[in-house]
């Protein structure tokens, strides 16, 4: 996301690997949710669980959807960006007729951001997100 917006991280993913500080994991954690502040983002998962074996979405069985009630009565968000197709057919199948209608939302597709995803580099998915920037 830093990239699609331009910013870079004072304290990037590879200062949080191991060894990294309270204070060090602390700072990021701040900076990232003033980032997402700043630019009326928001990030939440579809599902509130599920059964999945380790990270392949093909595996993924029981799948509960989270309750986004709250969230969309205390905010003005009108977009939901799914990272993956798999998450936007959970989205579809489990929160689009509970909640676009009800809150006036647009839902759209964007392309995973997984490792596996190998077909999509960096520069191609920050492009491809930078549509998110249209939104106020």
């Amino acid at each position: 996301m830093s990239g699609v917006f331009g910013e870079e991280f004072k304290f990037p993913n590879i200062v949080l690997g191991a060894g990294a500080t309270e204070t060090i994991i602390a700072s990021a954690i701040a900076e990232r949710r003033d980032f997402l502040l700043r630019h009326k983002l928001a990030m939440w998962d579809v599902l509130a669980s599920c059964k999945i074996e380790g990270a392949a979405d093909a595996s993924i069985r029981d799948a509960a959807p989270n309750d986004f009630t709250t969230i969309f009565e205390s905010t003005q968000i009108h977009d939901v960006f799914c990272t993956g197709k798999t998450a936007y057919e959970f989205w579809n199948k489990y929160c689009a007729n509970k909640y676009e209608q009800r809150y006036n939302l647009t839902s759209y597709c964007l392309p995973s951001t997984s490792p596996a995803n190998a077909q999509w580099s960096t520069d191609k998915l920050i492009k491809e997100y930078k549509q998110i920037t249209r939104f106020p």
